[in-house]
Order: C-alpha cells, then structure tokens, then sequence
C-alpha cells in the first residue's frame, strides 16, 4: 500500500540518521527520564488529602487540552519561532507515515515515531513551573502531584503513539483505550483530514470537545471506539480497505 514517493521519503529519512543512534536507548532514555521524575515526585508527598488527589484528575484533563492545543495549532500550523516542530511533524513524521502505510519497520524508525528526550525534559520544566505555582498558592503536594500526573500523561503519550504505529496489533486490537486512539490516530494520517482532525493523541476527549474527531459520538462513545468506523461523520473521506485495521468491536 506504500506509495513510491513515501517509500523514497523513507529511504532518505533514513539515510541521514545517525549511524550511532539507537531506538531502544532513544526508548530508554525517555522512561528513565520520566519515571526518575514521577519517583522523586511521589517520594515528596506525604499525608496527601483528597482535595490535593484531585490534581491528578485535573491535570489530565489539561494535558489533553494541551497536546490538542499543541498539535493542531503548532506542530500542524507554522509558527515563527517553532519551524521545527512543524517540520518534523507535517513535513516529515505525516510523510514517513500515511493512512496507507502508517506502521514502522525497524527500531531506527523510532527517530520519527518518539519525540526526542529533551522535549520531555521541557514538558516537565512546565509542569514543575506550574507545580510551584500550585505550591505557593496551596500546598507542596498540590504542587508535586502536577508534576507526577504530568510525567505519566507524557509517557502515556509516547507509549499511546508506538501503539499506532507498531504494525502487530493481536493485543492492541483488545485493549480498551488503546483500539481507538490507534483507528482515531491512523485516520489522522489521511491527508484530507490531517489538517483539522484527531488531534488527539491520548484519550480524544478534546476532540470531542472541541468538534474535531471524525467521530459522530458522545464522549463515552469516543473513548470506547475501538476500531469501530459505523459512526465516521458523513463528511469524511470513506475510508478504503487496507486503510484502517481490522474492524472488531462490537458496534461496527
């Protein structure tokens, strides 16, 4: 299903990647990095009460706000300042991985599959700013659970985009959650709709939100997908066979 020009866009892609990386390490480095943090985080709270648990929650719900925001207004739009992410996202990640071919091949693909580390060390730079804040104006646990809900939303988000993009899915195909950020993701790589749809990479929730899945549901309806395309809005490009996964969830 790969098309002569993607199939040469990898080629090239691939041929100015360091001889000396690796995907494993570039893996490692990122759950080290996140979980050293989530650790030390939730070593620093102590008798926590349920108002200060509630962070966790919210802070969820504003990381799905955020990679919505980020997604669709940064890494689909060029902004002064951010030609990068732009570029490595519409220009090259949407070229390496289309809806027809949207799965990697070897460990070396992960270069365009994982942000690179620093972009977590920046991501969590944000959240310990906001969680000092939250400190100041509350109480230090307050501030600590940002920065634990904040690194495993983040780890949640690399792990979520491998499962997109991993070409076995015997398991993923079961695994509530997972199912439909996996069909909601690959959908995103058609080119009609990349643009303005599935921002979401996590949970579609602000998708939902917001008016900008492909999805005609309700919010449990979204979450609970799966590889379902009986409620694709009548406005979307029809998707051909090969395209998608397999569908099996019930509904279809």
């Amino acid at each position: 299903m790969m098309s002569p020009r993607q199939a040469q866009f990898r080629a090239v892609y691939r041929a100015q990647i360091a001889p000396a990386y690796h995907g494993l390490i570039h893996v490692a480095l990122i759950y080290l990095i996140g979980g050293a943090a989530l650790w030390y985080a939730a070593c620093q709270i102590h008798d926590a009460t349920l108002a200060q648990w509630l962070v966790v929650p919210a802070v969820v719900v504003l990381a799905n706000l955020f990679e919505w925001l980020l997604h669709a207004q940064v890494m689909h739009r060029p902004r002064r300042g951010l030609m990068g992410i732009y570029n490595r996202h519409t220009l090259a990640h949407h070229q390496f991985f289309t809806q027809d071919a949207p799965y990697h091949d070897t460990t070396r693909d992960y270069r365009i599959v994982f942000f690179p580390p620093y972009a977590l060390i920046a991501f969590l730079v944000m959240a310990a700013i906001l969680g000092s804040i939250l400190a100041t104006l509350w109480s230090a646990n307050a501030g600590w659970f940002v920065v634990c809900a904040a690194a495993c939303m983040y780890m949640n988000y690399e792990f979520f985009h491998w499962c997109c993009h991993v070409q076995d899915d015997r398991i993923l195909r079961r695994v509530p959650f997972v199912n439909t950020i996996r069909r909601h993701h690959i959908a995103h790589h058609n080119t009609a709709i990349m643009m303005h749809r599935n921002m979401n990479l996590t949970y579609p929730f602000a998708d939902w939100l917001f008016g900008t899945s492909d999805l005609n549901r309700g919010l449990l309806g979204h979450l609970f997908n799966g590889y379902g395309t009986r409620f694709i809005r009548g406005d979307m490009p029809k998707p051909r066979s090969g395209d998608r996964p397999t569908p099996v969830m019930a509904g279809e």
